[in-house]
């Protein structure tokens, strides 16, 4: 098997970085290797996935991304943008899907600086969230985004400075409707003191430290109700915090099964699932591979 599409980076200007791939993703066994890994500098990572799904990690951040199916098990998009706000390193894991589509976007410090999107009090919820590092926000793409996104993997037949002009103009778009949604007082409507408090929770999910924890008691260690808390962590990461612990706990029985070939029963106690038949449709549901899969990679 052959990759079919696959576009190196392009620089559209100074800074603004796009990157497009269209093709049929090998298995780690054919590649040879289990992923790749890339210096990243300070700015914004924006990933949006018409079809297939990657493993990542942004530093000690390990996100899936991609399209899956909802509950309702219905295939949905999905989009996310990074904060990285000090150097770090980008890790990719090869998987098992037979095609990827994405659009990826990065935008550097100086690039936002010189954009002046990081001036003013109207970009105060911007500027606070390029402060974070590996802060994450994670979104379903609109109708729009999704057209715009397959017009920068299949651009018009045009010459070659012209079809750069195009992608330019089509980046900057995806650029300012995925900013928008930080921008916008709207968008959250979180006091700069709550979204530290809320950065300060998830770092504290991500540590490992709450994995036994209720929700009760992980109001308490935040100093609010739970239901203020539930509110506010979903406003700013997409996620409620029982789902958000939900999803980690998950990736951590996945890398478990992957790295240590752990069994199913354990991966499922791992992830906080009474019911290994509970655990598995969860799992497959969310990564697109049985437990058993994955313990044979």
């Amino acid at each position: 098997m052959q990759i079919t599409q696959h576009f190196e980076p392009l620089p559209l200007r100074d800074g603004l970085m796009l990157t497009r791939t269209d093709a049929p993703v090998l298995h780690k066994r054919d590649l040879g290797c289990t992923g790749a890994e890339a210096e990243l500098d300070c700015g914004l990572n924006i990933a949006l996935f018409l079809a297939g799904s990657a493993d990542v990690s942004y530093g000690k951040r390990r996100l899936q991304l991609g399209s899956h199916c909802d509950t309702a098990g219905r295939l949905v998009n999905e989009a996310a943008l990074v904060s990285v706000a000090q150097p770090d390193v980008f890790t990719r894991r090869a998987t098992d899907s037979t095609i990827e589509r994405k659009v990826s976007l990065t935008l550097s410090r100086e690039w936002l600086d010189s954009s002046g999107l990081l001036d003013g009090a109207e970009h105060d919820a911007l500027r606070q969230f390029c402060r974070c590092h590996l802060a994450v926000q994670r979104w379903r793409p609109s109708a729009r985004q999704i057209a715009v996104a397959e017009s920068l993997l299949r651009p018009p037949a045009y010459a070659p400075l012209l079809e750069k002009l195009y992608l330019e103009s089509r980046a900057i778009e995806l650029v300012v409707q995925t900013l928008a949604q930080i921008a916008a007082p709207t968008t959250t409507g979180l006091r700069p003191r709550e979204l530290r408090q809320m950065q300060a929770l998830r770092d504290y999910l991500d540590s490992g430290a709450a994995d036994a924890h209720t929700l009760d008691d992980l109001a308490r260690h935040a100093g609010l109700n739970v239901n203020a808390m539930q509110q506010r962590f979903k406003q700013l990461f997409g996620h409620t915090v029982f789902d958000y612990l939900r999803l980690r706990r998950l990736l951590v029985a996945r890398e478990a099964l992957e790295r240590d070939g752990i069994s199913v029963a354990e991966a499922a106690d791992l992830a906080g699932y009474t019911s290994a038949a509970n655990f598995a449709t969860a799992f497959k549901r969310r990564f697109g591979i049985t437990p058993k899969a994955a313990r044979l990679r």
